[in-house]
C-alpha cells in the first residue's frame, strides 16, 4: 500500500506519479468493552481469523508531485470471538462482535531523500466507523446483549522512512497517531515491511501492522486492537 509499503521511489519529476497499493491483511484481535459489570474483553489469534474465514481487506492509493503527495488508506474488519465469562458465576460466556473500518487521509511533505534514505511528514485524518455487539450467556444471571456503534473523524500526525538495503530490496516503517481527546482517547498504528524492486513499476512487500483505537462510546470505554502480518503489491504509474 502507498502510504505504509511504499516502494523505493525513482527520482522526483515535474508531473505527477501514482501508487496503487492492494494487499492481503490477517489481524488477530483484541477487544474490549465497559459493562456495568465490569469490563469484557476477548481476544483472537490471526491464525484463528484465516481458520474461521472472518474478513479483513485493506488497499491504499498515492498521487505525488514533487515534494508533496496525497494519500488515502482504507481498511474493513469483520471479526468475532467467544470465550470463558471473566465476570464469574455471573455469565457463562462472552461473545464480542467487532466491525471496524478506518479511511485515512493524509497530505505529505518529503523533508529529505537522497540514495539510501527517504523521509516523510504527514498530517491527516481518520474517518473511524465501529459497530461492537458484546453477547453474555446466561449464568446467575439471565443473558445480555449490548451493542455500541459510532462514526467519527480524528485528526492525524505521522511520519514514513524508507530505506534501500540494496539495488533491489528496501525497507519501509510507518506510524501515526491522533485522537487525543479530540474525537478518540487515542487511536495510533504502526507499521514495518521489507520489500523487493521487480522494476520500476512493480514491487512486493510483506510485514506487520497494529492498529489501536480507544474511546468512550454511548457512555462506555470501548478498545480494539488489531495486529497482524501482511502481503501486498504496489504499482506505480
Amino acid at each position: 500500500m502507498a502510504i505504509l509499503i511504499a516502494a523505493p521511489v525513482a527520482a522526483q519529476t515535474p508531473g505527477w506519479s501514482f501508487a496503487v497499493s492492494p494487499y492481503a491483511w490477517v489481524p488477530g484481535i483484541t477487544a474490549s468493552v465497559g459493562t456495568a459489570w465490569g469490563t469484557v474483553g476477548v481476544g483472537k489469534t490471526g491464525s484463528e481469523v484465516l481458520s474461521k474465514l472472518d474478513l479483513a481487506f485493506m488497499g491504499a492509493f498515492e498521487a505525488r508531485k514533487g515534494r508533496w503527495g496525497l494519500i488515502a488508506d482504507l481498511f474493513y474488519a469483520d471479526l468475532s470471538q467467544s470465550r470463558a465469562t471473566p465476570l464469574g458465576v455471573l455469565f457463562s460466556q462472552a461473545r464480542i462482535e467487532t466491525k471496524a473500518s478506518a479511511l485515512s487521509g493524509y497530505a505529505a511533505y518529503r523533508l529529505g531523500q537522497n540514495e539510501k534514505v527517504t523521509l516523510d511528514l504527514m498530517a491527516g485524518f481518520r474517518a473511524n466507523s465501529v459497530d461492537l455487539s458484546l453477547s453474555l450467556s446466561p449464568g446467575l444471571l439471565p443473558a445480555q446483549r449490548l451493542r455500541v456503534r459510532q462514526t467519527w473523524v480524528d485528526p492525524l500526525i505521522g511520519g514514513r522512512a524508507r530505506v534501500a538495503i540494496t539495488d533491489r530490496w528496501f525497507a519501509t516503517a510507518f506510524a501515526d497517531v491522533g485522537g487525543l481527546g479530540a474525537a478518540s482517547d487515542l487511536t495510533w498504528q504502526g507499521l514495518a515491511t521489507l520489500g523487493y524492486q521487480f522494476n520500476e513499476r512493480w514491487s512486493v512487500e510483506g510485514g506487520w501492522r497494529y492498529v489501536s483505537i480507544q474511546k468512550r462510546i454511548e457512555g462506555r470505554d470501548v478498545e480494539t486492537d488489531f495486529s497482524g502480518p501482511l502481503l501486498g503489491v504496489t504499482a506505480r504509474f
